[in-house]
């Protein structure tokens, strides 16, 4: 599967609902085989105004789409556009009928020229997380193939969840969490390889999306 997410910063926040129309209705003449576009709720750091999602069968579709998104995001009403496009990495699906819940994605980007083993390693430990925090539904993790905004995006880290209170509560104050997967992020952390500067993003979602 072949994804792209743009997370959008409006300079009229109050405009969200237009441009989503906007989008929604652009995304009516592509083939998406699955499109979340929603404002992004309190508690999102750097994560835009509105979140959009879309997954294609090829990356043809998705570049097709791609194009055609662009002027609409290129507009004054605007601010910045973080995202990527990316196709699908190793996840798991614990409630694939789950509804009404909420969408979470973290855009994140490790340092250049760490060692891979060491990027193996921080990825193993991050899928580790499911297992120990049943609050996370359905999950995925990607590497990026493009990426535009602040930073160079590396990874996608996607969650699923029933509500904000799984994200907030069992999901961010975890012992897993914050004791293994922090120090990943952690600049006073000699093992820190993730730029401090990141995308947290959700909003909610009627059916997953993955």
């Amino acid at each position: 599967m072949y994804k792209l997410t743009r997370l959008v910063t409006l300079a009229h926040p109050a405009s969200v609902s237009a441009l989503a129309d906007e989008i929604h209705a652009l995304a009516k003449t592509h083939s998406a085989y699955r499109q979340l576009v929603a404002p992004t709720l309190a508690g999102s750091h750097f994560g835009g105004d509105l979140l959009a999602h879309f997954a294609f069968d090829d990356a043809m579709q998705r570049s097709d789409f791609d194009a055609a998104l662009a002027p609409l995001l290129a507009t004054p009403a605007v601010a910045s556009v973080d995202g990527v496009a990316y196709q699908s990495g190793l996840g798991g699906r614990s409630d694939p009928g789950l509804a009404n819940g909420v969408y979470r994605v973290l855009l994140l980007s490790v340092d250049e020229g760490i060692d891979p083993a060491l990027v193996d390693r921080f990825e193993a430990e991050t899928r580790t997380m499911p297992y120990y925090i049943p609050a996370i539904r359905n999950w995925q993790l990607s590497r990026a193939d493009e990426a535009t905004g602040a930073r160079r995006w590396t990874h996608v880290w996607e969650q699923e969840y029933a509500d904000a209170a799984g994200l907030m509560g069992p999901y961010m104050m975890h012992p897993y969490h914050w004791a293994r997967i922090d120090r990943w992020f952690d600049p006073e952390c000699p093992e820190r390889i993730v730029d401090a500067r990141l995308c947290h993003s959700f909003c909610a979602m009627d059916a997953s999306v993955l």
